[in-house]
């Protein structure tokens, strides 16, 4: 899990790469504030630099500082996700009755919790790692997308940014709320009678239990005694939905960001409009498929997989639209206007420069 879990960073990790050195031009690093250059040619170069880049747009009229902020949201919502994983979820839940293995009655008799269980990653409709595979699959398919657009210039360094920087972050904020909800309610799932007395009666179970093991001796949770602890935890995680939040999360920011591209952004055609319309549709269709699975697999109650569609939804709008306004435009964090960021005009120097090599040269200094 932890493994899947991590090839998505490593993924848009590689994609952070790529953007880096796409936003270079011979070695000089455009997607900083102050650049500085040894010797007149590559003064010279400066002044239709912005006309090198990809979507003919300077990365440095609008980056700044102010991102950093984002890529520390995609840290801690990634480091959330792995602290929330290891807590062991509380005994006395939040939400709903808590087991007691010294009156099992209470939980073993209630159909509430009686749903058969369902092997994990064999007999569920959509099991876990298809989640994962899907927010890999999307992300590459945003990157491929927004390179496109950028090469064939209806895109820009700065769509590309917000777009892929924005479907990182709000990832790993559904995973960090996600994970972290999950041990701190401690609500039993549907099918958690099954799994405790597959996980008790195999091995001397309490004498409280005894009476209700027919059928569950021979019926372990798992041949691993390390497994079948986790998967027995697992069964106090029920709120929220993963699976509803992170598929509402992964469609819906998808489909805004299609909208934004095809549908009611300023580039928009009546033929990408109806194309666009089409993929929104079959994608918010897949969240509410694997959304109502959740239920049927017996795996979530229906509040758990609202909560967390609501909680998926919410994340992906605000990642959006902090990002891109109604026309599909990505917005501007710098203190400067769109209009004033066309080219380097500002603060611009020139001064004598000696290496730490002894070589002479000049220093050109334009901070913005």
């Amino acid at each position: 899990m932890y493994k899947r879990f991590i090839s998505v960073w490593l993924f848009f990790i590689a994609g952070g790469f790529w953007f880096t050195s796409a936003a270079q031009i011979d070695g000089v690093d455009y997607t900083s504030n102050s650049f500085y250059f040894t010797n007149q040619s590559e003064i010279d170069r400066v002044d239709g630099f912005s006309n090198l880049i990809p979507g003919n747009e300077s990365p440095s009229g609008w980056w700044n500082r102010r991102y950093l902020l984002d890529y520390a949201l995609i840290t801690g919502g990634t480091a959330g996700y792995f602290i929330g994983k290891g807590i062991t979820p509380r005994s006395d839940a939040r939400i709903g009755p808590s087991f007691d293995p010294n009156n099992p009655a209470a939980i073993f008799e209630d159909d509430t919790f009686s749903e058969p269980y369902l092997e994990q990653g064999g007999g569920e409709t959509v099991p876990e790692y298809w989640i994962h595979r899907l927010l890999i699959g999307f992300g590459g398919a945003l990157i491929t997308m927004e390179a496109l657009e950028w090469r064939g210039n209806g895109g820009s360094a700065h769509h590309f940014h917000n777009t892929i920087i924005g479907y990182a972050e709000t990832v790993a904020l559904t995973a960090a709320v996600t994970e972290l909800s999950k041990p701190f309610f401690g609500r039993l799932r549907p099918d958690f009678t099954e799994r405790a007395l597959r996980f008790h009666c195999p091995d001397s179970p309490p004498s409280a239990i005894e009476s209700f093991c027919d059928g569950f001796r021979e019926l372990p949770l798992h041949e691993d005694p390390d497994e079948a602890r986790k998967l027995y935890n697992d069964g106090s995680k029920s709120f929220i939905s993963g699976h509803s939040s992170h598929s509402f999360n992964l469609f819906g920011y998808a489909s805004l960001v299609i909208g934004g591209r095809y549908v009611w952004g300023e580039g928009a055609t009546s033929r990408s409009l109806r194309a666009g319309v089409a993929g929104q549709a079959v994608m918010m269709g897949s969240a509410f498929y694997i959304t109502s699975s959740r239920i049927r697999d017996g795996r979530h109650h229906l509040s758990d997989v609202i909560v967390g569609s609501l909680i998926g939804t919410g994340i992906a709008n605000l990642s959006y639209w902090t990002r891109f306004d109604r026309e599909g435009t990505p917005r501007w964090r710098s203190s400067k206007k769109r209009g004033d960021a066309e080219g380097i005009t500002s603060d611009f120097s020139v001064n004598p420069w000696v290496t730490p090599y002894g070589s002479a040269g000049v220093q050109a200094r334009i901070t913005f």
